[in-house]
């Protein structure tokens, strides 16, 4: 069993890195069972040795992840390119694939974020989110400094063939389950985005650094988390307000 400490379900680029890495392991022929407990994801069937090594040997191997990111829809960009002016969403990624290296993999999957690599940010780890511009004296958001974690973007880029799908829309859901459920049943919850499988439905609105977009804090369903394979669903009225921001004590 492997918990993933360093990926948390509240920050959505941690929620992004854990479907990646799922969705990476399964196409390595590893079989992955993912679930989450509180806010971690865990691997049933996995230890961390093996995972890390594995993600490492398929970057080794090329990613093929520039070729099968999703499309947008009548034109539009894909769902969660967020990018804009100087920052080119593509550019990014081919920079992160080049720049991984089995030490980051490690450090982003075992121990909780401290967002310290130079690498920009693509909109979905509200940790990363550059305030520069909205104080006075400071650069823009595309001049001032980065700091990211490059792992955990890369992880989360590659989970966009799942979890990047669809329209844009000013908002993204997400949900996790508490029920261990193998990829191809990972994928059918990330498309449902039910809490119907024993887990909690996020919400972040779309807000806007500059010119470049960002997933906002992220809002949560009220109540407790249901047993896995309980159908029943919460009004969309029991919105919660935001659960964590950076800084913010982390249980």
């Amino acid at each position: 069993m492997f918990k993933m400490i360093g990926l948390r379900a509240e920050n959505a680029q941690g929620w992004l890195a854990a479907v990646g890495v799922a969705y990476l392991l399964d196409r390595q022929g590893h079989d992955p069972i993912l679930y989450w407990e509180g806010q971690h994801p865990i691997l049933l069937n996995q230890d961390a040795e093996r995972v890390i090594d594995a993600l490492a040997e398929y970057l080794a191997q090329d990613s093929d992840l520039l070729a099968n990111l999703p499309q947008g829809v009548k034109g539009e960009k894909a769902a969660l390119d967020l990018s804009a002016g100087r920052v080119s969403f593509t550019g990014v990624i081919d920079t992160m694939l080049k720049s991984v290296s089995r030490d980051k993999i490690a450090e982003a999957l075992l121990y909780p974020w401290k967002n310290q690599d130079d690498i920009t940010s693509l909109g979905w780890d509200i940790g990363a989110i550059k305030q520069g511009a909205t104080s006075g004296g400071n650069k823009a958001p595309t001049d001032a400094p980065h700091r990211g974690v490059l792992a955990g973007q890369w992880l989360a880029a590659e989970s966009l063939p799942v979890t990047g799908t669809g329209p844009r829309s000013d908002r993204y859901a997400w949900v996790t389950w508490s029920l261990p459920l193998d990829m191809e049943g990972v994928r059918s919850v990330v498309l449902s985005r039910s809490p119907a499988w024993g887990g909690r439905v996020y919400e972040a609105k779309v807000g806007r650094n500059g010119q470049m977009g960002y997933l906002q804090p992220a809002r949560t369903l009220s109540g407790q988390e249901m047993p896995g394979g309980s159908r029943s669903l919460i009004a969309k009225e029991d919105w919660d307000e935001t659960v964590w921001q950076p800084g913010a004590s982390k249980a």
